[in-house]
């Protein structure tokens, strides 16, 4: 199936990364790889390739220091071994996720508050009819404000998603946002029995195509529906060269741990979670500005010492 995609070439985006405005394209094919690479003096993991109607290649990279992406039609790099990349972050993070077979904090904290607390802020847009929180939005950038800073956040996209909030999308690429991409599967089918890998793969890459015909660069991580996964689900996500993220943190929770992934629904479905998000902003404003509450980056989070399964 040909796919339209808008997209401008040699371009390295990080943050929010979207796809600058160009001529209108199709892919051609598009496929999961595994290369290792030296590109501009950078380590670089190519995780995607994909040819479009010119005949041109464009491949979609990892940075695994910082965990960003970019995509890019630089052919120009140096081939390396998987072994030079042991001691990159990334590399610490995977083999964390398949030695414990779970999700990235996936525990709650039910014990002690914390002084001090490190936040990495995700959203799922889940398929749904109603209308996209906007107020989710727009309370962190009254919060950006307060702290005299932009507040980094992951969107955990679902395809379906995509497709019915054309309108949603186009304001959450234009409105100065700091997000990330995540994926969150097209169907947002619960697995609660195994599931095929090649189902799970099309899944995940049928929305990477929908992100990049839609001008969104897909990051690396990832968040399974209704966080539920096998272990053979972990080992597929590492094939793909993604990062499971679980929720340790759910607004309104009586202890928070020092190093938390907060999850705020934004879907619509779920409008309860951003009235108290938005309650949780207010009341802790004080310990936003003196840095009590911080709101990470992912590479920000994760440099931090490994406490977060």
């Amino acid at each position: 199936m040909k796919l339209i995609l808008i997209l401008a070439f040699s371009i390295v985006l990080s943050n929010t990364i979207f796809c600058a405005n160009s001529n209108f394209i199709e892919i051609k094919s598009y496929n999961i790889v595994e290369r290792y690479a030296l590109m501009n003096e950078k380590k670089v993991i190519i995780i995607r390739e994909m040819i479009i109607s010119n005949e041109t290649k464009l491949i979609l990279c990892l940075e695994p220091e910082t965990l960003k992406t970019f995509l890019t039609n630089d052919s120009k790099y140096v081939v390396l071994k998987e072994e030079d990349f042991t001691n990159t972050l990334y590399s610490k993070i995977k083999s964390n996720f398949l030695s414990s077979n779970k999700t990235i904090c996936e525990i709650e904290n039910k014990k002690q508050k914390t002084k001090k607390c490190n936040i990495l802020l995700t959203t799922d847009l889940c398929p749904s009819t109603s209308r996209m929180d906007y107020d989710f939005y727009t309370n962190i950038k009254e919060s950006e404000k307060v702290i005299s800073n932009s507040i980094p956040f992951i969107i955990f996209f679902s395809g379906k998603w995509i497709e019915t909030h054309k309108d949603a999308l186009e304001w959450l690429k234009t409105n100065n946002l700091k997000f990330l991409a995540g994926n969150h599967t097209y169907h947002h089918h619960i697995i609660e029995n195994n599931i095929p890998e090649e189902k799970l793969i099309s899944e995940i890459t049928n929305t990477e195509i929908l992100m990049l015909k839609n001008g969104i660069v897909p990051s690396c991580f990832f968040r399974f529906p209704g966080l539920k996964y096998k272990k053979e689900n972990l080992e597929t996500l590492a094939k793909l060269n993604l990062i499971p993220l679980g929720v340790n943190l759910w607004i309104g929770q009586k202890y928070i741990s020092e190093q938390s992934i907060l999850l705020v629904h934004s879907n619509g479905g779920m409008k309860v979670e951003v009235r108290m998000f938005k309650k949780f902003t207010k009341n802790f404003k004080t310990k936003l500005k003196n840095g009590k509450i911080r709101f990470l980056s992912p590479e920000e989070w994760f440099s931090l010492p490994f406490r977060y399964l």
